[in-house]
């Protein structure tokens, strides 16, 4: 009797689920053939960002120029490269709003959406055009503390739908085989975190085309370990590797010291009515999933902050550039307190007499500052580390076959002893011609090429891999094939 009864409790929720997806109203379709629904477009002149100096003053702690980094602004300049970026929640007097909805466009600050845009990720515009779409926003209290009801679904729906029908235009009438730099922040974030998904997932043809999806300041990546996909979406993985193309580079930034939040209840990734919309590929699950983000450029060990930057608005210093930047102001480590708590500490650290403002205390002075940390500030954080990064993807990788991730093993691999004490051996039924070593929170520990086959036994190429120095734990073996596949296994260091 109880067995029938949980059978048709579930049957009456999915019903229900079902029922309130198909009572949410057909959306009205913004018209992304006109310029005024686009923030920026290569299409649209006259815009801040289309003759802006991208241009990078280093300023030193006496305020002097100490070296200029010159970036060619090609937002109208067909590169090979598109970037499209999705912004940010910009609202005036945002925090004032009380009520689920989303905003129109005619009730949005045109100018300050674009001049935000510009100091977030105006410097992307140097990889090729940059394509920015307006869209009705949903409102802080969408995000914060809703229900996760078919009222969030639809809200959030209708955010996304704009961006979708953007996409798909420029997809359609501008991008003519041109690869992909997909970047978004906050509300932008989860939007470009569906958009991966219902689209990216699910055609094989458009991954190749991704160089990279950077959904900053929000959690979007988790998995059931030891992978690096199967969360939010199914094909597309964490970034493991500064070349490696068709990944995702996501994270948070926080105050050192700060205790890191767990993922809020509220979130997108936890809706099932999403997940029913196709927007979600798998619901995040605390019990089970670890929640991932970039932990290559900057590891759990401080290092320097290289190039904290700012747009250049009124400030005396710095020359004649468009943005500044402040080298070795912060201190930065990656850290995680536990499977759901993951970000970036950062630090101020100033020399002796140094004059260079500290850029964070304004995020510090924000509401929800203990949640949230150093959210607002996390592209002037991250953005000399995300270019380092597109750089050599750019330089390095074929979108063509590193987007397929890290796949279950399924056989694939056999790894012994496990566990292991000094030397692990990795048989595969064929040629190897990388082997990566990971802890548990990403970090590549070990990482060996091969040109050739090793040793042939009966079972397979045998490969080894010394373990002798790292801590008894558990480690993730990962095997990239010449075709670009990749497998991964578990082992444990006795």
């Amino acid at each position: 009797m109880e067995n029938k009864t949980k059978s048709y409790n579930k049957h009456l929720f999915l019903f229900l689920i079902f029922y309130s997806i198909m009572s949410i109203q057909t959306i009205a379709q913004l018209d992304y053939e006109l310029m005024e629904n686009w923030a920026f477009h290569p299409d649209k002149s006259g815009t801040l960002l289309s003759f802006y100096n991208l241009n990078i003053g280093v300023v030193d702690k006496n305020l002097e120029t100490d070296s200029l980094i010159y970036n060619t602004n090609n937002s109208m300049t067909n590169t090979g490269v598109d970037v499209f970026f999705v912004h940010p929640t910009i609202l005036n007097d945002i925090w004032s709003y009380t009520e689920r909805k989303n905003i129109p466009l005619d009730e949005q600050p045109a100018f300050q959406i674009s001049a935000s845009i510009v100091g977030q990720a105006g410097l992307l515009a140097t990889y090729g055009r940059f394509f920015a779409p307006r869209y009705r926003q949903a409102s802080p209290p969408s995000f914060l503390g809703s229900p996760l009801d078919s009222l969030q679904a639809a809200i959030l729906k209708k955010a996304y739908h704009d961006v979708k029908e953007a996409f798909l235009h420029y997809l359609e009438n501008h991008n003519g085989g041109n690869k992909i730099i997909l970047a978004s922040h906050s509300q932008g974030a989860y939007l470009s975190a569906m958009l991966l998904h219902d689209l990216f997932d699910k055609d094989e043809e458009l991954r190749r085309k991704l160089v990279v999806a950077i959904i900053g300041g929000v959690v979007s990546t988790y998995s059931d370990p030891p992978f690096f996909q199967g969360g939010w979406w199914e094909h597309i993985p964490l970034c493991t590797e500064i070349t490696q193309c068709g990944c995702v580079i996501t994270w948070r930034s926080y105050k050192e010291g700060q205790s890191l939040p767990g993922v809020q209840i509220s979130a997108p990734q936890y809706n099932p009515y999403l997940k029913e919309l196709g927007y979600v590929y798998k619901l995040l699950d605390p019990e089970k999933h670890i929640v991932l983000q970039d932990s290559v450029f900057y590891s759990d060990q401080p290092a320097p902050l290289r190039n904290y930057i700012v747009p250049k608005t009124n400030q005396s210093y710095g020359g004649n550039v468009g943005f500044i930047a402040f080298d070795h102001l912060y201190q930065i480590r990656f850290k995680r307190e536990g499977p759901s708590k993951v970000g970036f500490m950062v630090e101020h650290t100033p020399q002796a007499n140094d004059q260079r403002p500290n850029n964070l205390l304004e995020a510090e002075s924000q509401p929800f500052f203990n949640v949230q940390g150093y959210h607002i500030k996390d592209y002037n954080i991250y953005s000399w580390a995300l270019m380092q990064q597109i750089n050599q993807k750019l330089a390095s990788c074929d979108t063509t076959t590193d987007t397929r991730g890290i796949h279950e093993n399924k056989n694939m691999l056999k790894v012994y002893p496990n566990p292991a004490l000094d030397i692990v051996y990795v048989i595969a039924d064929r040629n190897i011609i990388q082997l990566s070593l990971y802890n548990a929170d990403r970090q590549k520990l070990i990482n060996q090429h091969y040109s050739q086959q090793e040793y042939r036994n009966p079972q397979g190429y045998q490969y080894s891999l010394n373990i002798n120095e790292l801590k008894v734990g558990l480690y993730f073996i990962q095997a990239k094939f010449s075709d670009g596949t990749r497998y991964t296994a578990k082992i444990v260091k006795e």
